[in-house]
């Protein structure tokens, strides 16, 4: 049975080995699903964190127990953050010590849980920020997917973007961005799958109005309908629902 690397070689596209290392998704697991259960608290988490003024040590407590999410929450995502070295303490402040600490809160995260998800619903193969390398008409470059996976002999892509969890009508920016989201994804299948091979674009946005069951973007809806990609958002955020996600996927 062909690996992934040798269905891309045979599309004239090569893995280059710089992707997501598998172990540290395993190993940072209980804290990617703590933030997909929790993902309004975990965003004003990162927020303070990446704030170019950041919160003090001695601040901390009263920062923990005053956000707009359940406090607990916060703290228990912190908590955790801090025993997996994605936070540490330096003088008086917390700080995300590297680049692989700050990748990880601004989205390396939603591409390691989703990464999980297709080992949970039964890929063969799976790799997560992988950089590939193509050829065409003379013409060289690269992407990076954020998620391939394979079940036999059949491939699959995920773009994921981590943005806000709450869409304003007036935001136009943020509509925006998940409009070009869904062109790239479907671009992404075109160049490096086939016809039949599925892709999803996982955005960690509420898309749906709860009181009416409505879409908040109807416009979205209807183009990643029309390009065939699964447009999985904030409320598919769920383990169970994004495993049975993946594997309606991995079956077509």
């Amino acid at each position: 049975m062909p690996t992934i690397e040798e269905i891309l070689t045979e599309r004239s596209a090569f893995l280059k080995w710089t992707g997501g290392d598998l172990e540290t998704a395993l190993r940072r697991r209980p804290l990617t699903q703590e933030i997909e259960h929790h993902y309004p608290a975990f965003e004003e988490l990162r927020d303070t964190l990446l704030d170019s003024r950041p919160v003090s040590a001695a601040d901390w407590p009263g920062f923990l127990r005053n956000q707009q999410a359940t406090p607990d929450e916060v703290a228990s995502l912190f908590d955790r953050m801090l025993r997996t070295g994605i936070v540490q303490p330096a003088a008086d402040q917390f700080v995300l010590p590297d680049v692989d600490a700050k990748r990880f809160v601004t989205g390396g995260w939603l591409e390691e849980l989703v990464w999980l998800a297709a080992m949970e619903a039964g890929a063969d193969e799976a790799f997560y920020s992988q950089m590939v390398r193509w050829e065409f008409n003379g013409y060289e470059g690269e992407n990076e997917i954020d998620l391939i996976f394979r079940r036999g002999e059949r491939p699959g892509f995920v773009s994921c973007k981590a943005l806000r969890s709450t869409l304003s009508s007036s935001d136009r920016k943020h509509r925006a961005r998940m409009m070009d989201a869904v062109h790239e994804a479907d671009n992404l299948c075109d160049h490096f799958g086939q016809p039949g091979e599925r892709v999803g674009l996982l955005v960690t946005t509420d898309l749906f109005d709860d009181a009416s069951g409505q879409p908040r973007y109807e416009a979205l809806m209807g183009k990643a309908a029309v390009l065939d990609v699964r447009l999985i958002p904030l409320e598919d955020l769920d383990w169970e629902r994004l495993v049975a996600i993946m594997r309606h996927l991995m079956e077509g």
